[in-house]
């Protein structure tokens, strides 16, 4: 208060955003890609119900876990967090950390054991309709 009775006022400073960088933001959105479901269940059962080629076997590991990054995401997101969700989301993320093996018939099994895993939150995500259903 001033000698006068009347109070004393501050200047108040002007609010100013955080800055954002709108350019990392903007190199983000272009490298996102939706979950293409049908892309995905054809994967799935290629590696399920075929062999694929030797030369194919990284390709099919790294497509799997692009899967397994979009797929843990929606559950994270829009899925009721429950045992289940929390077990697959569990399951997908370690098969997603394992190096895919060296050995054909054991990066098979590999990929073989990314995709029971994927099917399965996958077809979870189905159930709470979170995705829709691939044709």
């Amino acid at each position: 208060m001033t000698a006068t009775g009347a109070l004393e006022t501050q200047p108040i400073e002007r609010w100013t955003p955080p800055a954002l960088d709108l350019a990392a933001m903007l190199e983000k959105l272009r490298q996102w890609k939706p979950f293409d479901g049908t892309a995905f269940m054809d994967d799935v059962e290629t590696v399920l119900e075929g062999t694929p080629a030797e030369e194919q076997v990284e390709d099919f590991a790294e497509r799997l876990r692009g899967y397994s990054m979009c797929l843990v995401d929606i559950a994270l997101a829009h899925a009721p967090q429950n045992d289940t969700t929390a077990r697959l989301i569990e399951q997908a993320r370690t098969v997603r950390s394992e190096e895919t093996p060296g050995g054909f018939w054991q990066a098979v099994g590999h990929l073989r054991r990314m995709a029971l895993t994927l099917d399965a939150l996958h077809e979870h995500l189905v159930a709470t309709r979170c995705v829709k259903e691939a044709a």
